[in-house]
């Protein structure tokens, strides 16, 4: 079982941000050596001791937030195991996969999910009921599972590991970045995974017994936050590790209390990690890159209806908006297209008017509860028969958005060519073809999100199809040139 690491040159230097501003997420336990031989240089880890606490029994979820410099290697990421491997639980990465084990005594193993190979976050979390089932998850969904026996793990003294394989402290060395470990002794719902894996947690939750969010900035010891006294202590090799700034995608305390938290981040999904669909009546696509070390994460305070309250300065007297305000925080730069769905955002309640005129909807911004909003732009266009709104083009900062409307224009919209609103593009997402409408003696050029071109085709009748069955997964610019102006639309392949 066991695998030695033979000098693997590590060019690590492209996954620290050029910038170390801090983010939303703090920072992380960074282990990076220039090269590695096992059992020749200092293994980085962290002990955290053999607090009886950490024996859980019949239940436990055991979740992280890592990047890897390169995920198919076998790399432990964190557990306590026996010598003699008849007790005990491990997480571990191989393959761009979970890969989690338990013995109670019996070998469970589990290893499972996809995510991209390297330089991107990732969330795990590994379930274990005695008598139920081991599952285990990437990014909040379910990845792979197997049944047990109604065996429990028994209490050991050896202790908990953070960063190599625990039964050794020599071999399967992590690389990369760790982030956000929370140990349960209570098997966590689906749900529940989902709704809190972005959030930093209070480290009283109900069945946590221990928490390491790794936000120093010096010094080798590592507080666990429950309050438990499972404290971490590093092992030699200080030259090979450092607290460095996290991207993961996670929100600062005040996410904590909002419902519904959704995010954007390379890591996320290898086609989809640009965009957030939800139902609490806002979704995003945002400019993110692969392999960027950007992010966005954002959630509402469960409001519902519309409100009259802390409106912008020289809003007029029917101006409303949306009592739901989401709240925003990102790592980076993000840029995103904000699409307001006015049903959806009412959460039952009354909704914003529809079908007024576009630049009278006005995205609304402050920075805390109890101040007046601040108007920061006028709506772009109007889909679905009125019902979304979209934003486009939007800086996301670490502030509350919403909706509003008036009878008046509250501010300036920028200058788009007027035959511009003219042109449809159906279906969006798309599969093989897109249908636009109104293109004629236009130039149509389809790019990728970097602005590479892809194909060009001029537009010579009113309805014209374009085939786009040879692009992946993903989203891509349309832009179109006529009468010597330029307006771009975007759309989504989605097989």
């Amino acid at each position: 079982m066991k695998i030695k690491y033979l000098l693997f040159t590590l060019a690590f230097s492209f996954l620290l941000k050029a910038a170390s501003a801090q983010t939303p997420a703090g920072n992380s336990f960074y282990i990076d050596y220039p090269s590695w031989n096992a059992g020749t240089q200092p293994p980085v880890y962290f002990n955290c001791g053999t607090n009886n606490i950490l024996n859980t029994g019949n239940e436990l979820t055991m979740e992280v937030w890592v990047r890897l410099y390169n995920s198919t290697w076998n790399q432990k990421i964190m557990g306590k195991v026996t010598n003699t491997f008849d007790n005990g639980y491990v997480m571990a990465s191989q393959l761009g996969q979970n890969y989690s084990e338990v013995w109670n005594p019996g070998h469970n193993e589990v290893q499972a999910g996809s995510s991209p190979l390297d330089s991107a976050w990732v969330h795990f979390a590994t379930t274990f009921g005695s008598g139920v089932q081991l599952l285990t998850y990437i990014n909040g969904e379910q990845v792979g599972g197997i049944p047990l026996t109604s065996a429990a793990i028994t209490a050991s003294t050896n202790p908990f590991v953070i960063g190599i394989a625990p039964w050794d402290l020599t071999n399967f060395q992590t690389f990369g970045q760790i982030d956000e470990i929370r140990i349960w002794s209570v098997v966590r719902t689906d749900q529940e995974i989902k709704d809190n894996m972005h959030k930093h947690l209070t480290g009283t939750e109900p069945g946590l017994v221990a928490y390491w969010d790794f936000n120093q900035s010096t010094g080798g010891n590592l507080p666990d936050l429950t309050g438990n006294g499972s404290n971490g202590t590093i092992s030699s090799g200080a030259a090979y590790w450092s607290w460095t700034p996290s991207y993961a995608a996670v929100g600062n305390d005040q996410m904590y209390n909002m419902s519904g938290v959704e995010g954007v981040w390379y890591g996320k999904d290898p086609t989809l990690y640009n965009y957030a669909s939800t139902t609490h009546g806002l979704n995003i696509i945002s400019n993110i890159q692969a392999k960027a070390f950007d992010y966005a994460v954002y959630g509402h305070n469960d409001s519902t209806g519309i409100s009259t309250s802390y409106l912008p300065a020289g809003a007029a007297v029917d101006f409303e908006r949306t009592s739901r305000e989401w709240y925003f925080n990102k790592g980076g730069n993000v840029n995103a297209d904000l699409y307001f769905n006015l049903s959806y955002a009412a959460g039952g309640g009354d909704s914003l008017t529809k079908n007024l005129p576009v630049q009278n909807y006005t995205l609304l911004t402050r920075d805390s509860a109890n101040q007046n909003f601040t108007a920061v732009a006028a709506a772009s266009s109007i889909l679905a028969n009125g019902t979304v709104v979209k934003f486009s083009g939007i800086n996301l900062q670490d502030k509350f958005y919403c909706i509003g409307v008036g009878s008046t224009q509250l501010v300036s919209v920028a200058t788009v060519p007027a035959w511009s609103k003219l042109i449809q593009l159906l279906p969006n997402p798309a599969q093989n073809t897109i249908t636009l409408t109104n293109v004629q003696d236009a130039e149509l050029t389809v790019m990728d999100i970097t602005g590479k071109s892809i194909s060009t085709n001029k537009g010579t009748e009113t309805t014209q199809k374009l085939d786009v069955s040879s692009l992946d997964n993903g989203m891509y610019i349309l832009r179109i040139v006529k009468q010597g102006e330029v307006a771009t639309k975007q759309f989504v392949i989605q097989k």
